[in-house]
């Protein structure tokens, strides 16, 4: 089973809270760009983390750092982490597959629950697939300073244009 479609399935059987945000987010919307990892935004409220950290478990993902998987269920370590180590996500990757990574930010850059009640809904065969809105890409990626995030925004405010012209 496709790695992408295998995470997604166990994303909404585990009932986990989160948005693809990201190059994959840019895919989905329709930006072609090369892109390595999985980007995710999940709730960080305790209940959902639990269920994430209990989805990826069954994936059997495990820390590309040297931390125990739990430590990501504990806000203060994930603040240490931003703080002390300007850590902004953290990845998980499939030992079985090594290319396959997964990263998970460690704080929510805009407002989860907005942007959750914004979110698009992509079907990935058959399976739904909550994706950060454009609107909320474009929140998220404007002023990293990173060029690929400012070539991205670009690209997404030119098809909310489009999108406004073919209406």
């Amino acid at each position: 089973m496709n790695l992408f479609r295998k995470l997604f399935k166990a994303l909404q059987q585990g009932n986990v809270r989160y948005l693809v945000v990201g190059g994959v987010a840019a895919n989905l919307h329709g930006i072609e760009r090369a892109t390595g990892d999985i980007d995710l935004m999940i709730d960080l409220e305790a209940e959902n983390v639990i269920r994430f950290l209990n989805t990826v478990r069954e994936l059997r993902l495990s820390p590309k750092i040297p931390v125990s998987l739990e430590d990501f269920a504990n806000s203060d370590k994930r603040k240490e982490w931003r703080e002390d180590k300007g850590m902004l996500v953290f990845s998980l990757y499939d030992p079985e597959h090594p290319y396959f990574l997964l990263d998970v930010m460690t704080e929510a850059p805009i407002d989860f629950d907005n942007a959750y009640r914004d979110r698009k809904i992509i079907d990935f065969g058959g399976i739904p697939v909550p994706t950060a809105s454009i609107h909320a890409l474009i929140e998220m990626k404007k002023g990293t300073g990173r060029p690929q995030d400012e070539a991205d925004v670009r690209h997404l405010r030119m098809i909310l244009e489009d999108d406004k012209n073919e209406a």
